[in-house]
């Protein structure tokens, strides 16, 4: 091929008709010596332009800058608008230097320096002349560089409008909308400037392949790629761009996000073989393209980025540093220095790495990947707060990137008071990871798509302190992943140790907890087995392998302690006894299994000196322990040693934890029962200065309870114990109002999943139910601190909120509140009863023997574990019945104060059923025997006291009357003798006096009610409540004295049951006279009830006959209307008969009057005749006779048509077929055989004749309205 003649331009010499021709490849260094030429020629601007251009194609921006220059200086004031293209060049130059990388330390400010005088160049320009489209491209490439794709369409739109088909604006459009990621318009472009210029540069099959792969059509992408190669084969760009492509499918096959082949291990093969085939493709377009252009940077950082994943990391280091110093762009630069920082990063030197991506981010600070590993670098210099907010920069921009949401999960872990923040972007990135898995599974996503099991590790560690639940799912997770990558997962068998432990937490199966510590137990042996193994062929070299021997070690102890926790709740104290010695042997210094040993020593075997003595050791060994000085609190206060315990408390606050919220809660309740221990002393004795000492002593100690309470509120605002505590304590100084509300908000709290609460036996000397203990959850507490079974009754805090929020509510006499709230609690303790009872039930779990800890100690463990140990079942059906009984006579007490206060005898007998349903299910009972020798002796012992009490009222007896009545020898024998029968304890007699109160409050109610309001059987009723209720408060009266007099326990005033059994006598009275009046009323009301029905049945039969009479008298009525019907219908016809024959004559008459006519004319001419007038006359004339008729029977036409009715439907159908007129003797006659013929004229004349014109049809019309 011949090279192309230099190209040379002409300059006019001035005055001549010469020229200077100056050889473009020959031009001056400087181009100062070209505009001298010109200059002193008087050239025009056009020529500055030119040489501009020639020195630019050279290399020599500098100086096409200069010659531009000197050219707008020289330019005339009455010649702007050439300067116009000077301007245009000027300013494209500027922005094409603006583009390229600045070494100088101030690159940033040079290229914006550089964008500022492009801009004012384009302003002066657009201020000359607003049509020149040269501007608007020019405008437009600024924008582009600015990255303002909006302004930059918007440029190009203009210089389109001046000129459509410029090459130059559609590029820049195309490009415009590309980086407006809309491809679909960018790809229109394309094609467009294809079309105008098939072989322009730059290609722009070049643009419609990147185009269609963006819009996902990847093989008409390589079509238009290869099909740019084959028109211009010199040029790099489609194989750097194929290349691209085939790399990023490569990647797209092995990411199971991405590809369900990739998810499937038997898929993996043909995976494998179709990528190196693509790979291979792609490394032979990089190859081609670096024949072509050996220092192409582009090519270069691909060949780079390949090198670094094959871990040729020299290899790639040198790339990126060649591709770094003949970068052309900015955008080349920053990925240059990326990928020297990536190979730096992977060989560990993390200097260098920080440097580099700094320098990236310097050039390009919207570089993802280099932002992610400069906070990688961050992590490692441990600036956290640096590290944080870079990716913090970068998850703004990638909300969904999960190795950013990992960095910030993990960074956040490690930081104090942000473990919640760290979990929330676990949570994040869990829910990334499974919308993917969704929309690439098309909705069938299973755990196989999760192969991460470290993301669900850490998340589970930080769940453990918030959610046992979360933090099992997650272990879950883990697991399955592990197991799925290696097939058992030996290699990290606390995984299953923690599985375990979460499991007896969260309240799984024992089947469940026994499969995952068994496994843990298994997997931890073998691997233990396999790593001494590994030690004994190593020898002492193995330092690794001991050191992994240790931790597995301390691991099958950990599982070991878990084991035993284990069957602790399953019940087996005994095994789990066992092995907590075991541990202890092996390692005294496992505080926590001496701590468990003391624990079954007192609370399952009542030892409570082996359990002191365990703690003992525990603090000598770790005198910092709080839960060692916790138990020894809660042992010395079920002991009643009250001061030790608070000792033991405030120890904890004083030297070991001042925020301990158990010991401050334990206090707090402390002092709560010390405060209602001064209050009942001062009630005792209300007047003296002892109890206004203890009065005051009681406030001062409800006020320290409150403050640790408040405290412990403040730690843990959560904490429903604390908030239990400070409501007993408002109720107790009197705020039952406020109390009642905060028992509310706690029993909503634990309602709403606060978790299991740690709470004590309530005290029973309290009328507001208080926690000894103090709360501790379960899920947040560490695992050396006090867990209680939550199913005991003492520990459930759900049923005491609910039982105090009752209490309050009677003392601010809200009954009805308080009845359904005591209802509530009554059938909470009976689920959680249920509950436990089944959970006793499932305790046969002697097949739940871990091996792998069994058959380290030999068989020796079996024999020592077949003794029976003292369980809490037996205690804890003791405790559940007590407080059963409580709620009821809880309940009882309710209704009762509510049917006194409203007068209102259903609630009473409520009250009445609730407390026998009670009596029944404890089997308490008093023998009918009893009774009546009580009230014999009662009678024998009263009669003196009757005779003197003869006058005084008895429904109010006196206090003081009834003890002088009941001081008799033979009652107290007799009481000697009923001690001997009847062996009540002091609760029993109390529910038996509430019985006998209750019974009797339903006679008295029921006595005053009026004879309307109740019925015999109700005062029948009335009377046997009233007796037996007597019968038993003499019974009680008679043995309570007895009880006194040998100075036991009595919950209840015999005196007052002697004043009830006067009383009851009384109201007996009463009840026989209410009785008598009772029936009395029911007998006049029964005679009143008969004699009112025998009325109705009188006024029915009364009605019956009135109703048959108008039923004749109608039926006679009817019979009548229809005989003058008829009657009337006969006259009418024989009117109508009458007017018909009348219209016939008069029809006739007119006939013969009637010229002939021609046989020929069938039809009417549409003229009127004269005949026509009389005609109409005579229609008048019936009309009238038959609006006569009308009106003198329109009731009558409503009746069904007579027989009658029916001829004259016939004479009108004659009428219509032209027979109704009676014909006279005349010329005109018709034979019989033509009436048909003549009947279908006469017919289509009356159809096409005018309305009023014919005369047969008029009659044909006034018959047919008769005949209806």
């Amino acid at each position: 091929m011949a090279l192309s003649e230099p190209r040379m331009i002409e300059v006019p010499i001035e005055n001549s008709d010469d020229v200077l021709e100056i050889n473009c490849s020959q031009l001056p260094e400087h181009a100062s010596e070209i505009c001298d030429i010109l200059e002193n020629e008087g050239a025009a601007l056009r020529f500055y332009q030119l040489f501009a251009i020639e020195y630019y194609k050279q290399g020599q921006a500098e100086e096409s800058i200069a010659a531009l220059k000197r050219g707008l200086a020289h330019a005339k004031a009455n010649d702007q608008t050439a300067k116009l293209p000077l301007l245009n060049f000027l300013a494209s130059i500027y922005i094409q230097k603006a583009k390229k990388p600045l070494s100088s330390t101030n690159g940033a400010s040079s290229r914006d320096m550089l964008l500022k005088m492009a801009t004012a160049l384009l302003t002066e320009a657009e201020r000359i002349s607003r049509t020149d489209p040269n501007t608007y491209l020019v405008k437009g490439q600024l924008a582009m560089t600015s990255r303002i794709p909006d302004t930059a369409l918007v440029q190009f739109n203009n210089a389109l409008r001046l000129e459509p088909q410029c090459l130059a604006a559609l590029l820049g459009k195309a490009r415009a909308l590309f980086a407006k990621r809309q491809f679909q318009q960018a790809l229109s472009i394309y094609q467009q400037v294809l079309v105008l210029r098939p072989r322009g540069k730059p290609d722009p099959r070049i643009g419609i392949g990147m185009c269609l792969y963006k819009l996902g059509h990847t093989n008409d992408a390589r079509r238009a790629l290869r099909r740019s190669i084959e028109v211009d084969s010199s040029a790099a760009a489609p194989h750097i761009i194929l290349a691209t492509i085939e790399l990023n499918e490569v990647k797209r096959k092995f990411d199971p996000r991405i590809s369900r082949e990739a998810a499937d291990p038997e898929s993996l093969g043909s995976i494998t073989e179709s990528s190196a085939e693509t790979l291979r493709r792609a490394m032979a377009h990089l190859q081609r393209a670096y024949e072509l252009q050996p220092d192409n940077s582009a090519v270069l950082l691909l060949l780079a980025d390949r090198f670094f994943c094959k871990s040729e990391i020299e290899a790639a280091h040198k790339l990126a540093e060649k591709a770094l110093s003949t970068a052309d762009t900015m955008a080349i630069q920053a990925e240059a220095h990326y990928q020297i920082a990536r190979s730096h990063h992977a060989a560990r030197k993390f200097d260098m790495a920080f440097d580099a991506y700094s320098k990236c981010l310097s050039i390009n600070d919207k570089h993802s990947l280099a932002s992610y590993g400069l906070g990688q670098m961050q992590l490692q210099r441990t600036d956290m707060s640096s590290a944080e907010a870079t990716f913090q920069r970068v998850l703004e921009r990638h909300p969904k990137c999960v190795e950013v949401l990992r960095a910030l999960g993990y960074l956040h872990a490690r930081l104090p008071n942000t473990k919640a923040k760290a979990l929330e972007y676990y949570e994040k990135e869990m829910q990334v990871l499974a919308d993917e898995a969704a929309e690439h599974a098309r909705g069938s996503i299973t755990i196989d798509w999760l192969d991460d099991a470290n993301l669900f590790l850490e998340a589970g560690l930080l769940y453990e302190a918030n959610s046992a639940k979360k933090a099992r799912k997650a272990y879950l997770v883990a697991a399955s992943i592990l197991q799925r990558e290696d097939g058992a997962g030996d290699h990290l068998p606390e995984l299953w140790n923690n599985l375990g432990a979460l499991s007896q937490l969260t309240g799984e199966e024992n089947a469940d907890v026994f499969s995952e510590l068994n496994a843990a137990a298994e997997k931890c042996a073998r691997a233990l087995d396999k790593t001494r193994a590994s030690l004994v062929d190593k020898k002492p070299s193995g330092s690794k392998a001991a050191n992994e021997v240790h931790r597995l070690e301390n691991t099958l102890v950990t599982i070991k302690y878990n084991v035993a926790r284990f069957y602790e709740n399953c019940g087996l104290w005994q095994k789990a006894e066992q092995l907590y010695g075991e541990i202890v042997a092996d390692i005294p210094a496992y505080v926590d299994a001496r701590l468990r040993l003391a624990y079954i020593a007192f609370f399952y075997r009542g030892k409570s000196q082996d359990a002191l003595l365990h703690i003992s050791q525990a603090t000598e060994i770790d005198a910092k322990r709080p839960a060692a000085w916790l138990i020894r609190g809660n042992i010395e206060l079920q002991c009643k040693n009250v001061q030790d315990a608070r000792r033991a408390f405030e120890h904890v606050l004083k030297d070991i934890a001042k925020h301990d919220i158990y010991a401050l809660c334990s206090l707090g309740n402390y002092y709560l029962a010390a405060g209602k221990s001064e209050s009942s002393r001062a009630a005792t004795e209300p007047a003296s200065s002892a109890a206004k000492k203890a009065k005051e002593l009681s406030n001062q100690n409800y006020k320290r309870s409150l403050e640790f309470f408040g405290k412990c509120l403040q730690l843990d605002e959560h904490c429903a114990a604390a908030a239990h505590g400070a409501a007993i304590a408002i109720a107790e100084r009197g705020f039952a109002n406020d109390a009642r509300r905060l028992f509310q908000e706690v029993r909503d709290a634990a309602t709403g999943g606060l978790g299991p609460l740690a709470l004590c036996n309530p005290a029973n000397e309290l009328v507001f139910k208080v926690p000894r203990t103090g709360a501790v959850d379960k899920d947040t507490a560490p695992p050396s601190s006090l867990q209680l079974d939550d199913l005991r009754v003492s520990c459930d805090v759900l049923l005491w909120s609910g039982v105090n929020t009752a209490h309050a509510c009677v003392e601010i006499g809200n009954y009805r509140q308080a009845i359904l709230a005591y209802e509530a609690c009554i059938k909470r303790l009976h689920e959680t009863t249920a509950a436990l009872k089944a959970t006793e039930d499932s305790r046969i779990a002697e097949q739940f023997v871990v091996s792998a800890l069994e058959n380290s100690k030999g068989k020796g463990a079996e024999d020592k574990s077949a003794d029976q140990l003292v369980t809490l079942s037996d205690a804890e059906r003791n405790e559940r019945t007590r407080v059963e009984r409580d709620l009821r006579l809880y309940l009882v007490r309710a209704l009762y104060v509510h049917a006194k206060t409203t007068k209102d005898v259903e609630v009473m007998r409520t009250a009445l059923k609730e407390i026998r349903e009670l009596c029944t299910i404890s089997d308490i009972s008093i023998p009918e025997s009893e009774l009546q020798d009580a009230m014999k002796a009662d009678n024998e012992s009263g009669d003196k006291a009757t005779k003197d009490a003869a006058n005084e009222d008895m429904e109010m007896v006196e206090p003081d009357a009834q003890p002088a009545r009941s001081n008799g020898t033979a009652t107290e024998d007799t009481g000697k003798q009923q001690k001997k029968r009847v062996n009540l304890s002091p609760e029993n007699g109390l529910v038996l006096f509430d019985l006998a109160l209750v019974e009797q409050s339903v006679a008295q109610l029921a006595g005053d009610l009026s004879e309307s309001q109740c019925l015999l059987s109700d005062i029948d009723t009335a009377i046997q409540d009233v007796e037996h209720s007597t019968a038993v408060f003499m019974f009680l009266a008679s043995w309570g004295k007895s009880m006194q007099k040998r100075r036991q326990k009595l919950l209840f005033s015999s005196r007052l049951a002697g004043e009830r059994a006067s009383y009851g006598k009384s109201l007996a009275t009463k009840l026989a006279r209410k009785r008598q009046e009772q029936e009395e009323f029911e007998r006049q009301r029964q005679e009143n009830v008969e004699q009112w029905r025998k009325q109705q049945q009188e006024e029915e039969i009364r009605k019956k006959q009135d109703q048959e009479r108008l039923e004749s008298e109608r039926r006679e009525e009817e019979a009548r209307i229809l005989r003058e019907t008829e009657e009337r219908n006969a006259i009418i016809r024989e009117q109508m008969a009458a007017a018909a024959k009348q219209a016939a004559e008069a029809e006739a008459t007119a006939s013969t009057d009637r010229p002939k006519k021609s046989k020929k004319r069938n039809t009417d001419d549409g003229f009127i005749s004269d005949n026509d007038d009389l005609h109409d006359q005579f229609n008048a004339v019936a009309l009238g006779q038959r609006q006569e008729l009308d009106s003198g029977a329109e009731q009558e036409l409503m009746r069904p048509v007579s027989k009658s009715r029916k001829e004259v439907k016939r004479k009108k159908h004659l009428t219509r077929g032209g027979q109704g007129v009676p014909r006279e003797s005349s010329g005109n006659e018709v034979s019989d055989d033509a009436t048909p013929r003549k009947r279908r004229n006469v017919d289509s004349l009356d159809d096409n004749a005018p309305a009023g014109k014919s005369k047969t049809k008029a009659i044909m019309s006034d018959s047919d309205e008769d005949s209806e």
